[in-house]
């Protein structure tokens, strides 16, 4: 009887097998700097190995498979040190002298100034103009002699909020510079490639079609959102309500909108399928497309590993071949993180694939659980699923980045997911009839009314007391205890072995242990933070879980300021809105505790009033005070000086030069971040 040999899944997927070691190889080289020659040594020789096991007989390779394996994957872990260490070094490369910067992207507006990327042969650097008549007129392939030197990102920002600073490098920028008028001088042009030029030209029509045609501001700011990813208008009281309803992802171009255009080119390319001279149109053009619209969006990871994934699907389909779901997702991952290995740790990148994992995993299980013979009610049930499914696999990482759960989630997702598709179609159908003005000014009204809807829709339903769940607080560790239990359940339920239900009920009882642990921590802290949030002055004091707010009191009438710059920090310290014990006494200009004592000092304070010479820990400079260094110590002594971001920038280097030449320690939140310190 014959035997017939049937490959596991793990074999039938090498991808999936060669994308991890890459994996590991990145980790490696970012966590564990393992000596250079070390890495090179043993990747040499897994390379001769897997080149010798060629010459072995085929008795001989059935035996010493494993071999090949091993070569195999250290090779490519190999591949991930060196492509990983290759971002490392370019990273801590600074010119020191005059240098030229080529400008790659139009000039947006960032606050006061005008932002771009610029390349040097130093890397990519991220460029602000002061916005001024000469700033106006520079364009892309323009070349600067620049005179300032570039300063590199730093992550100054509050614990547990933002980090710009990780955020760039996965975008492969890791300076900025400042640029005046008399910072720079255009020293020439270069001719910007035709794909750039092309790409350039075509977003700013689509900008243009969609201001010229689609009323009201904030629809306006979304219909750009949603078509090519351009965020520059949003309105940001909008784009809080989406993220709280659990469907931000309509507005941040995603594998979403990419599947509705290549499903709109099948429906268009249909009736060209059984033309037997001109079907192989179809993939060319559905794949030009794809990518068109790829990069013009600016080829954000999500959309990438789609295009990357279509492109796989629609070959596939060409040759009569189906790739597996699970191979291709590991093909496109492996794709991007050779390009660029500090996506591995871009929210969005792992957010995407948790996603599309999810739903390729739990869909159909969750769909089957329920029957419904209508066929309309049976749709509407397998958008549901679908919405449910994604959210599996996504939950852990979006408690640990953005520490909050949208509850009405299906609800939002059943509404917004049909009606963006409906209303992103209907902004490709204005874009195609825009040379005609009557009827483009019809469709506008039409998709006007549309995202009004939808942005009503979403906004009274991000304002229900119960749409969201806030503050929730885990660390790293809990989070992947928190996959290890969506594993072991999917197994446990789907194959029917209770071992594996034990054992997530085993990590679920760790990870509460975890989180009760640190809430007994949490109930004995006792800090001053002084928070970064721009042109503002923010402190609070944390005692227990408990927290008493010092500063300018217009802030409690910005509950998105709140929101963005402060929550993240309570969250962290996993303060509750309870009231404050009484261990910390406010006595203006002083904050005393058992150990600290803090001096605060504004513009209302007078140091002449002051008599004698105080002894404190930490001197808080807030809103401008017209002192100098020099006039506050002699009325104070202290260990440390604190500027907040209530003080103009130019204030604060003049009291950094002043520190600096008495050789007094000194922290300015503008440029360092948030200050801590235990009270």
């Amino acid at each position: 009887m014959q035997m017939v040999f049937n490959p596991l899944p793990w074999y039938k997927n090498p991808f999936i097998r060669i994308t991890l070691a890459l994996i590991s190889g990145i980790v490696i080289a970012q966590y564990f700097p393992l000596p250079t020659w070390l890495v090179l040594a043993c990747t040499s020789i897994a390379v001769l190995v897997f080149i010798g096991f060629s010459f072995l007989s085929t008795v001989q390779k059935f035996a010493w498979q494993w071999l090949a394996g091993a070569s195999i994957h250290c090779i490519f872990i190999g591949l991930g040190f060196g492509i990983m260490y290759q971002h490392i070094s370019t990273q801590l490369i600074r010119p020191n002298k005059p240098y030229t910067i080529t400008i790659e992207d139009p000039l947006t507006p960032a606050n006061k100034s005008l932002k771009t990327i610029g390349s040097s042969a130093f890397g990519n650097i991220l460029v602000y103009f002061r916005k001024d008549a000469a700033a106006l007129q520079i364009q892309p392939g323009h070349q600067l002699l620049v005179f300032q030197i570039p300063e590199t990102i730093s992550a100054a920002g509050n614990p547990g909020g933002f980090n710009f600073n990780k955020y760039a490098a996965s975008q492969q920028l890791y300076c900025q510079v400042y640029l005046k008028q008399n910072d720079y001088r255009i020293s020439g042009k270069t001719i910007v490639p035709i794909r750039k030029s092309f790409l350039t030209q075509l977003q700013s029509y689509i900008l243009w079609v969609l201001q010229q045609y689609i009323e009201g501001d904030k629809e306006k700011g979304v219909a750009e959102a949603l078509l090519i990813g351009y965020k520059n208008n949003l309105n940001k009281e909008l784009l809080q309500a989406y993220s709280s309803t659990g469907v931000v992802h309509i507005i941040a171009i995603s594998g979403l909108h990419l599947g509705m255009i290549y499903g709109l080119l099948l429906l268009l390319f249909k009736p060209l399928k059984n033309k037997r001279y001109i079907k192989w149109l179809q993939p060319i053009c559905i794949i030009s497309v794809l990518w068109i619209f790829t990069f013009l969006t600016g080829a954000a990871p999500s959309i990438l590993r789609s295009a990357i994934m279509f492109t796989f699907i629609v070959l596939g389909e060409q040759q009569k071949r189906t790739a597996p779901i699970y191979n291709s997702l590991a093909a496109s991952a492996f794709c991007i993180l050779i390009f660029n290995p500090l996506q591995l740790w871009d929210i969005g990148f792992q957010l995407s694939y948790a996603a599309v994992i999810s739903i390729a995993a739990f869909s159909i299980p969750i769909t089957k659980l329920l029957y419904v013979k209508n066929k309309l009610l049976y749709s509407c049930w397998q958008l549901s699923a679908v919405t449910i499914a994604a959210q599996i696999c996504t939950l852990p990482l979006m408690l640990y980045y953005f520490h909050q759960f949208p509850n009405l989630f299906v609800f939002s997702n059943f509404i917004a997911i049909p009606l963006s598709g409906i209303i992103l179609y209907a902004e490709i159908f204005l874009l195609a009839v825009s040379p005609i003005p009557i009827i483009a000014t019809v469709v506008g009204k039409i998709t006007s009314f549309l995202l009004l809807l939808m942005n009503t829709i979403i906004e009274n339903t991000a304002k229900i007391p119960f749409a969201i769940t806030e503050y929730i607080q885990i660390n790293c560790f809990q989070t992947i205890c928190l996959y290890i239990v969506i594993g072991c359940m999917t197994i446990g339920l789907m194959k029917k072995i209770r071992i594996y239900i034990y054992a997530a009920f085993a990590v679920i009882f760790l990870i509460l242990t975890i989180q009760t642990i640190n809430n007994i921590q949490a109930a004995y802290q006792h800090k001053l933070m002084v928070y970064y949030m721009p042109k503002k002055s923010a402190i609070d004091i944390f005692e227990g879980r408990s927290h008493r707010f010092i500063g300018d009191p217009s802030i409690y009438h910005q509950p998105l300021l709140i929101k963005i710059y402060i929550d993240p920090t309570r969250t962290l310290f996993r303060a509750a809105n309870t009231s404050p014990q009484t261990k910390t006494i406010i006595r203006p200009p002083f904050i005393l505790s058992a150990h600290k004592k803090i001096l605060v000092i504004n513009p209302t304070l007078n140091l002449n009033n002051m008599n004698g010479v105080y002894s404190v820990d930490v001197v808080i400079i807030s809103g401008n005070p017209s002192i100098t260094i020099h006039q506050l110590l002699q009325v104070v002594t202290f260990q440390t000086i604190v500027f907040d971001c209530s003080n103009p920038l130019w204030k604060i280097e003049q009291w950094k030069k002043e520190s600096n030449d008495l050789n007094l320690h000194h922290h300015s939140i503008p440029h360092l971040g948030a200050f801590e310190m235990n009270l």
